[in-house]
């Protein structure tokens, strides 16, 4: 039975589809190089960027063209509008027009080579394409909350007029495809409450909201923690004081009022300080105190592994990976998405929250950080929930799991 297994398992061929975005593609790393580890054929669809990161979990990489890269400006005008709804309609409009810029690439990749399975989280809009227009499985990856009837992700994207034009061009986008394609209605429901034949949840139950009422289709499997080397290793100084690591995220970190709150917050505490500034140059950052390193793109697990806090957007795929490495956080959300898992760090004892990150200051930070030090109730809490985390397998359990259902 061992062998017929294996054979079966080096016989399929899985295809991935990924925005090209770290917080989308991180997450998929260790899965695919458990697949490929157990004989499995994966074919990898994403912007060329990502090249040198894909392709040493052994997958075939095929670059696609983005939309998005050549259309920016949309994703600036969106968010400077959220209070006429501009980020809800420009979220999906985005991604159906990435769609639309990767599906021709993936289907005449593999209509001469099918897959057995599509792989994609929610924003891998051309995945459930291909997936029906192929008619193979069509398999949801979760880095963050899944929906279901007591939980809903789209509820968060219907705060804009309906005849706002983004939305009314999404509309659009969504009907040409389903002609084109034979695909699905892509609505603004089925983008973000739409579920997979089979769904890989990269968190742990304890995190997410009535996880209870998930039905078996729904596996957590936790944060997918694998090796990780484009951006080499860090170590910390050793001089034995706590380490605070800063990480607003790729999408994020360019928020340039937040450092001088975070450099005066740090400045007299007796700890080492590590702030990641993604597309920040360091060069525009003025009174850096002496103990605060600063970088672009950084190893955050090798400096997660090492710290004591983390001062985090509250996005899954940082909260995922301090909660397994037992790192209590400090959550400012950018977000609605965010602004639910913040809540929840609060809320189960894993941290604090700064719901509206405009009313920070660098004395209500600096208590933070004190308060995160000395409490340790905080880091109890975070050691246990870490225990939990690892004890669901991750990388080798979804890798296990999703073949268990092709299987069938």
């Amino acid at each position: 039975m061992a062998v017929l297994l294996f054979e079966r398992s080096f016989c399929m061929h899985i295809a991935f589809v990924s925005l090209g975005a770290f917080g989308h593609i991180n997450p998929t790393l260790a899965l695919v190089t458990e697949l490929v580890k157990k004989g499995v054929r994966v074919t990898y669809f994403t912007t060329e960027a990502f090249r040198t990161i894909i392709e040493p979990t052994g997958a075939k990489f095929v670059a696609v063209p983005s939309w998005m890269a050549e259309n920016d400006k949309h994703n600036e005008d969106g968010e400077k509008k959220e209070d006429d709804g501009g980020v809800a309609a420009a979220v999906p409009f985005l991604f159906l027009n990435e769609a639309g810029a990767y599906i021709d690439t993936v289907l005449d990749t593999l209509k001469n080579d099918k897959p057995d399975a599509v792989v994609h989280d929610f924003a891998g809009i051309a995945g459930t394409i291909a997936a029906d227009n192929l008619k193979v499985a069509n398999v949801m990856l979760y880095t963050s909350y899944p929906s279901n009837d007591s939980y809903s992700v789209a509820a968060g994207f219907e705060n804009c007029p309906p005849d706002h034009p983004l939305r009314k061009a999404a509309a659009q986008l969504a009907q040409t495809y389903a002609e084109k394609y034979g695909c699905r209605l892509l609505t603004v429901k089925e983008i973000f409450d739409g579920h997979g034949d089979f769904n890989l949840v990269m968190m742990q139950k304890k995190l997410v909201p009535n996880y209870e009422t998930f039905d078996d289709s729904f596996v957590f499997t936790g944060v997918q923690i694998g090796k990780r080397t484009a951006f080499g290793s860090w170590k910390a100084p050793d001089n034995g004081k706590p380490l605070l690591y800063s990480s607003l995220g790729t999408a994020f970190n360019n928020w340039l009022e937040y450092y001088p709150i975070l450099f005066d917050a740090v400045r007299d505490l007796d700890i080492n300080v590590f702030a990641a500034l993604g597309s920040i140059d360091p060069a525009s950052l003025k009174d850096i105190p002496a103990n605060v390193e600063v970088g672009q793109m950084v190893p955050q697990l090798d400096i997660l592994s090492q710290a004591s806090v983390f001062i985090t957007h509250a996005g899954m795929g940082g909260t995922g990976e301090a909660i397994y490495y037992g790192v209590p956080m400090i959550a400012i959300p950018q977000m609605e998405e965010q602004a639910i898992t913040a809540r929840q760090i609060e809320k189960l004892g894993l941290g604090c929250a700064f719901p509206d990150k405009n009313a920070i200051t660098s004395e209500g930070l600096k208590a933070a950080i004190f308060k995160l030090l000395i409490e340790p109730s905080y880091k109890e809490t975070a050691h246990a929930f870490s225990e939990d985390m690892r004890s669901l397998g991750g990388a080798k359990a979804s890798a296990e799991a999703l073949l268990a259902y092709l299987k069938q």
